[in-house]
């Protein structure tokens, strides 16, 4: 009579054949997202706090390019100011050869090569649109054009950096800037 009892309870309750597929509702693509989102602005919240613990100081501060130029009046002629920077965008020093070049408004050249190291770069004078910068100033007296240049008009900065440590990658800058007009 046990028996009995347990093959009917078995055939009258459904899905307990051992073949029977049970079917789970499906998740739509909008709850998918709706999962998502949350999980990713977590894990990148974690990530903004967290990546802070393992981040490390660039050591090495080599110059890797011209940050601004800006051609300004001196009292003696005109003046090319600028500024180097790091890999991180900090004003930096260079040791290696710095080429300058300037053509002014009316098509004369003026240019020089000079060998720079650290110690020639000193803050920027006042008057100067990278006043208070620590840069590098190139003085072009008037007596070097053969004639006056007119000022005030367009004219083209060439800055060629190459800098002298082994393995160091050479840069360059080319500016438009207008003329001093006094």
């Amino acid at each position: 009579m046990v028996v009995a009892a347990t093959a009917r309870t078995r055939a009258a309750t459904p899905n307990t054949t051992p073949n029977a597929v049970v079917k789970k509702p499906k998740r739509s693509l909008a709850t998918w997202v709706l999962i998502a989102i949350p999980v990713v602005l977590g894990i990148t919240f974690a990530w903004q706090i967290g990546s802070n613990l393992f981040h490390t100081e660039v050591a090495v501060r080599d110059a890797v390019s011209v940050s601004r130029v800006s051609l300004e009046s001196d009292p003696i002629g005109s003046r090319i100011d600028f500024v180097v920077v790091d890999r991180v965008g900090q004003e930096t020093t260079v040791n290696g050869t710095v080429s300058v070049k300037l053509r002014e408004p009316d098509g004369g050249v003026w240019q020089t090569s000079r060998v720079v190291s650290a110690s020639d770069f000193q803050p920027l004078p006042a008057g100067g649109l990278l006043a208070g910068r620590s840069g590098y100033s190139v003085t072009i007296p008037a007596s070097d054009w053969a004639r006056a240049p007119r000022r005030g008009g367009s004219a083209t900065v060439s800055v060629n950096v190459q800098p002298s440590a082994d393995g160091s990658v050479p840069f360059s800058t080319v500016a438009e800037e207008r003329f001093p007009s006094s």
